[in-house]
């Protein structure tokens, strides 16, 4: 995967957190594209990254996820 599309991949599970603050759970690969295919549905001006991420391989998505938790990780661990 190209950086540019990490780029996207990020910015894509940035909204669904945003949009879903109150995740109780780490999402898997299939579950993120669930609620990107949700706000989809919901929204007529949805975020482009959103397409992305649904035509995205799950292996890269899990990649991401995985670094999106150790960057949130290190946050909470400075911010205490």
């Amino acid at each position: 995967m190209e950086k540019r599309n990490k780029d996207i991949i990020n910015d894509a599970i940035d909204t669904i957190y945003i949009a879903f603050p109150n995740l109780s759970y780490k999402p898997r690969p299939d579950d993120v594209k669930l609620l990107a295919a949700y706000l989809k549905s919901q929204e007529g001006d949805y975020p482009c990254h959103l397409d992305t991420l649904l035509a995205e391989d799950n292996r890269h998505i899990e990649s991401a996820l995985k670094k999106y938790y150790n960057i949130s990780k290190l946050k909470q661990r400075t911010l205490v």
